[in-house]
């Protein structure tokens, strides 16, 4: 959980209190667990309908957020309205957005099918307006080869060295690797969120509400369907899979093409294990090591997904040589 500053809690309640015009004293902010976003994300008990969020440069995507926030909500994406916004100077800043409650997708993990099945087809009209959006403001820099090939070597490094103990130079050599990255980023791009997955969905008025998307970039859409499907947090089964997908293609209208969407998928399992292995690791969160098991299986289904002779099933190939 993101330690969040006397200096944050401050400048949330100041805000807060301008806002509401009700006292609401730093001490009683409580924060909400956000994972690894960098950010403090916090409640406030006598304010209910806001959430307040602070942020520092830490990341160069938080400054991406506000602008995402207002851009999407103009187009008729499903976004949390903002209510009020301060920059603070230095690359941090200070906004309060609409609570969305407290029910995301991950927290349906156990229900039945049939209820998780209608959340993630509402969660699939959400992104898929985000995909056909015609962003006016700044995204963050768009996947190519450069940033495919990071993905990879943050795997590599964190995961398979780091946490296997394997050579992650000898990996990041190999052609199979090389060309997947440079398949994926001759593909054709539109904005995509980046980072899809059950925490950041939020089920709300009966509808999908996409939150913490200020990662936004161009790239492929089926690089946010593999983040949901394949999420190692909710593990899906592929009878699952495969019927959110054929759901995905009755959205688009057009059938997707599965050597695109195995190399996506391929491409998400590695980023991922490679942010558990370097979270667990390196930033004293070691709750991310528990998920590895599962984004392991995840990366190895989607490497059964490839194609024969396509760029996904070489990569396949060279994956399991390594793991």
């Amino acid at each position: 959980m993101y330690k969040i500053s006397p200096e944050a809690q401050k400048t949330i309640a100041q805000l807060m209190q301008e806002h509401s015009g009700t006292h609401a004293s730093a001490d009683d902010l409580q924060l909400i667990a956000v994972g690894a976003s960098g950010r403090a994300i916090v409640r406030h008990p006598l304010l209910p309908g806001i959430i307040g969020i602070y942020w520092t440069p830490e990341r160069a995507d938080n400054q991406s957020f506000l602008p995402a926030a207002h851009g999407l909500a103009k187009q008729g994406v499903r976004v949390p309205s903002i209510a009020a916004e301060r920059d603070c100077g230095n690359g941090c800043g200070v906004c309060l957005v609409q609570d969305l409650g407290k029910i995301d997708i991950l927290s349906l993990k156990d229900a039945v099918w049939g209820t998780r099945k209608k959340a993630y087809q509402q969660a699939i009209h959400s992104v898929h307006a985000l995909h056909n959006c015609t962003p006016d403001w700044e995204l963050q820099p768009g996947f190519d080869t450069a940033l495919y090939r990071w993905e990879q070597s943050y795997f590599a490094e964190h995961y398979l060295q780091a946490y296997c103990g394997n050579n992650a130079a000898d990996f990041l050599r190999q052609p199979a690797m090389v060309n997947l990255a440079e398949f994926l980023a001759t593909q054709e791009a539109t904005p995509i969120h980046r980072d899809f997955q059950s925490q950041n969905i939020m089920i709300y008025q009966d509808d999908a509400w996409l939150i913490d998307f200020q990662g936004m970039r161009k790239g492929r859409p089926e690089y946010d369907m593999a983040s949901l499907l394949l999420d190692p947090y909710m593990e899906l089964s592929p009878a699952e899979q495969t019927e959110l997908l054929l759901y995905w293609e009755q959205v688009r209208g057009c059938r997707i093409d599965r050597s695109i969407y195995a190399a996506c998928a391929i491409q998400r399992m590695m980023q991922a294990l490679g942010a558990y292995a370097n979270i667990g690791l390196n930033q004293q969160k070691e709750w991310y090591l528990n998920l590895i098991p599962a984004g392991l299986r995840a990366l190895k289904h989607a490497m059964s997904l490839a194609p024969a002779d396509s760029p996904s099933a070489h990569a396949a190939a060279c994956l399991t040589a390594v793991l």
